[in-house]
């Protein structure tokens, strides 16, 4: 029901991104992409009698109602309508809001859910009341719900052919249009009859105003709004990076790249706009080139363009739950493309109009640390440093890390600014051990083998408790132990071949790597934990195998999956710190008062160590030797390898610092054999006690890549 206690109206999406309407024939209730007609508002009533029910009403005064009626003779699905209640007591027309994540179902008196239906006609577009039983159209039944504010619209005097059923229509001709509570604005009318795009715009922009009233829902700014510099990341889970040729756009897997940063601007008078500026200080640019000829995605850029007023290089960040949309002026969007060269990697802007593809236009925005000089540059002028190309006005550093907003910190010779995420450790930090609930109401639990982590209803076993280990060195890190001492740790073998999750198991590795350590990531009342590598723990559902089943994953569809309720089962006892006096403990005072060393003297045994020769062990990691391959596997052992200190721990931790030195996205890391000097990927850990290692790093386009795919 929180979806709907303050909203006037709503507009209600389908999982094929399709809005539910009601015909002009006041009785059809189907699906549609444009979300922006009157006939895409349903009010909202709420029933006296009972406050978890709801009724939908539409601009054609049809409530929408649960039909008795089958779509189609011999199938399950029963039609929904829009008619007039025969009585207030109609149960038809009552449906109860259930949440699911962060989209809802809708569920009717007789326990079937509203369902938007895909594939061929007639089934297309149509809209009826069922129960899913098949794993495939378990989504059919979920909605997004995006609150209409209808106060935005009364009173709103729009122009032709965009007057709301909701609002007062009395003014139908009136040349002006106002904007919140500012003046009226007759130029804003004149480019409304110039342009109908314009025109098409205000309406979805006065139909999705969240801002300024109480429905609390907001617009995509809200990943901006506290930023300086974000990263964007694309549903293939690589990031958008400006190329060192200053021209291209494209997507890496690195992500700690300089190149990977974006500088955010605002653009004065559009509160809803933003620039995003590469570390190269270029804008991000949607350019009306074609990316190829004869399709329709067009080129995305980074320009400097001549004018202030270049609308190419404004960007409006859309919401779409945990993500955005980057819409241009033209209604495209930012789009991270997929498939085989050239697309691979690309970036270009466009309309997804294929279900398949709807998620390319979708993006992750994080926050990132900026620094305010850049460690690569010799001369010491900080690329973050530059003033906007656009704006005189300087930048205020000061804000509220609790909010995520910047925090200007001065250590040293140079200063940096921190985005500090909402962590979720707090969850964890009082705690000895825990339950994890999952959203199937499930708990996490370490299965009889010893081995398996599956989800379980029983909370009151000792397979679900986890006992919470802090990660030295990392506040916001921690370890989760089984009732039988084994960590959670994250695989790298897939789960099922061909899908993308990778199994969570129970394991007492050797050395405890990045694989058993989790970041907890608040989100509401609720944690997701990630790994090192940037997967979340998932709780699976569906049919067997999937049932039941614990893997670690991004997540494309299903974004509740990946949360957690934090149950604690014991607090940990807080130690105060002690301070023993001993007689035998000695200061040895110099003669100079002032100097500032002293020595302490124990009676103990024990034999004193450098603190500075332990941090420098724990330090070292192991020494990396590496030469790259040709097309054919070979290389020069004439020339010496090149090398480089390691500090991490796993293969996917040591093949992503090799793809950052050697820049080569997608590298295969082998090794020779000694004996027949062949070639072969490592799959395994690294070897044990930071032993040196001598690895080749094979091209994704070589030939000999090829035959290890």
């Amino acid at each position: 029901m929180e979806f709907f206690n303050n909203a006037k109206a709503v507009r209600l999406k389908s999982h094929l991104d399709k809005y539910l309407v009601a015909d002009d024939d006041q009785e059809t209730v189907r699906q549609s992409h444009d979300g922006a007609s009157r006939k895409a508002r349903w009010s909202v009533e709420l029933v006296t009698s009972n406050p978890h029910v709801i009724r939908l009403k539409s601009c054609h005064g049809g409530y929408l109602t649960a039909s008795d009626e089958p779509f189609l003779l011999g199938m399950t699905g029963k039609k929904v309508l829009q008619a007039v209640a025969s009585s207030k007591r109609d149960g038809a027309v009552e449906w109860e809001p259930i949440k699911e994540g962060y989209r809802v179902k809708l569920r009717t008196k007789g326990g079937k859910f509203l369902r938007g239906n895909g594939a061929m006609p007639p089934w297309r577009n149509s809209v009826t009341h069922d129960l899913p039983h098949r794993t495939a159209t378990q989504d059919w039944v979920m909605w997004d719900v995006d609150v209409v504010d209808v106060s935005v619209l009364d009173n709103e005097y729009l122009p032709p052919g965009i007057t709301s059923s909701f609002s007062d229509s009395s003014y139908p001709n009136s040349p002006c249009v106002r904007s919140g509570s500012g003046p009226a604005t007759p130029v804003a009318a004149e480019g409304l009859r110039k342009s109908p795009f314009a025109a098409e715009r205000l309406r979805s922009s006065l139909l999705s105003d969240r801002s300024a009233h109480s429905s609390g829902i907001q617009d995509g700014m809200e990943f901006f709004n506290n930023a300086k510099a974000v990263r964007l990341q694309s549903h293939l889970g690589k990031y958008l990076v400006a190329d060192d040729d200053e021209t291209t756009v494209r997507q890496s897997r690195n992500g700690a790249s300089r190149n990977a940063r974006w500088i955010v601007e605002f653009v004065e008078g559009k509160g809803d706009r933003v620039r995003l500026k590469s570390s190269h200080g270029l804008y991000l640019t949607a350019a009306e080139e074609p990316f190829l000829l004869g399709m329709t995605g067009k080129k995305v850029l980074q320009t400097l363009p001549e004018k202030q007023t270049d609308v190419a290089i404004e960007w409006q960040p859309v919401k779409e739950g945990q993500s955005v949309k980057l819409m241009t002026e033209q209604g495209k969007f930012l789009r991270g493309n997929g498939g085989a060269p050239p697309w691979r990697n690309s970036v270009t802007h466009d309309v997804p109009h294929r279900t398949a593809t709807q998620s390319w236009v979708l993006w992750g925005v994080e926050v990132v640390d900026i620094t305010l000089t850049d460690p690569g540059s010799e001369s010491g002028s900080g690329w973050l440093s530059q003033a906007s190309s656009f704006s005189s006005i300087a930048d205020d550093y000061s804000g509220s890390p609790d909010t995520g907003s910047p925090m200007l910190r001065n250590g040293g010779g140079s200063g940096y600014m921190s985005m500090k995420q909402v962590s979720g450790i707090e969850f964890f930090k009082k705690a000895k051990s825990v339950r994890l609930k999952s959203h199937h109401n499930k708990y996490l639990t370490a299965d009889s083998d010893e081995e398996r982590v599956v989800q379980d209803r029983s909370g009151s076993t000792k397979y679900v408790k986890w006992t919470v280990e802090f990660v030295e060195g990392s506040e916001n890190v921690i370890r989760l132990k089984s009732c039988y001492g084994r960590y959670l740790k994250a695989e790298d073998e897939e789960f099922l071949l061909g899908v993308t999750g990778r199994k969570v198991v129970q394991a007492l590795p050797q050395k405890l790597d990045s694989s058993v350590e989790w970041e907890p990531i608040r989100d509401g009342m609720l944690v997701k934990l990630k790994t090192r590598y940037g997967n979340y723990l998932r709780a699976n559902g569906g049919l067997p195998p999937w049932r039941n089943s614990i893997t670690h994953d991004i997540p494309h569809r299903h974004h509740g999956w990946i949360l957690w309720e934090v149950d604690v089962i014991e607090i940990r006892p807080e130690s105060p710190r002690k301070v023993e006096r001993s007689e035998s403990l000695e200061v040895e005072e110099e003669d100079d008062l002032s100097s500032t060393s002293f020595h302490l003297t124990s009676p103990s045994h024990m034999p004193s160590f450098s603190s500075e020769d332990s941090t420098r062990k724990l330090s070292e990691g192991r020494l990396i030797h590496y030469y790259i391959a040709d097309d054919d596997g070979n290389f020069n052992s004439a020339i010496a390898e090149e090398s480089f200190q390691f500090k991490g721990h796993g293969l996917q931790e040591l093949t992503h610092k090799l793809e950052e030195i050697t820049g080569i996205d997608d590298i295969i890391v082998c090794s020779r054999n000694i004996v027949n000097g062949k070639l072969y990927p490592l799959r395994l850990a690294l070897p044990p006690n930071n032993a040196t290692m001598h690895v080749v790093v094979v091209p994704p386009t070589s030939r000999v890549a090829n035959e290890f795919l």
